[in-house]
């Protein structure tokens, strides 16, 4: 199961921090605006996505645990808990 990081605005592989017209900064905005199939929050910058339908690598390991997935199963590798709330590095 793969493992897909939205980095930050400006960080390397991250998009552009200002408005740009690369295709990959746009896709990485959106991919960002998407909600978690699991938790239904949205994905935002920093987070860790993996599955199909796509959900928070966090998301993924609870539902790992739940089905008593072996502990050597790479879904359970650690992961940032989420970061609910404060949003003043997201802006719009």
């Amino acid at each position: 199961m793969s493992v897909i990081t939205i980095f930050t605005p400006g960080m390397p592989g991250g998009p552009c921090r200002g408005s740009c017209n690369h295709t990959k900064c746009h896709t990485l905005r959106a991919m960002s605006e998407e909600q978690c199939f699991y938790c239904g929050l949205r994905f935002g910058f920093g987070a860790k996505i993996t599955g199909e339908p796509s959900m928070h690598l966090r998301c993924a390991q609870t539902i790992a645990a739940r089905s008593g997935a072996p502990a050597t199963h790479p879904i359970n590798d650690p992961a940032a808990g989420h970061q609910v709330g404060d949003r003043r590095g997201d802006k719009h």
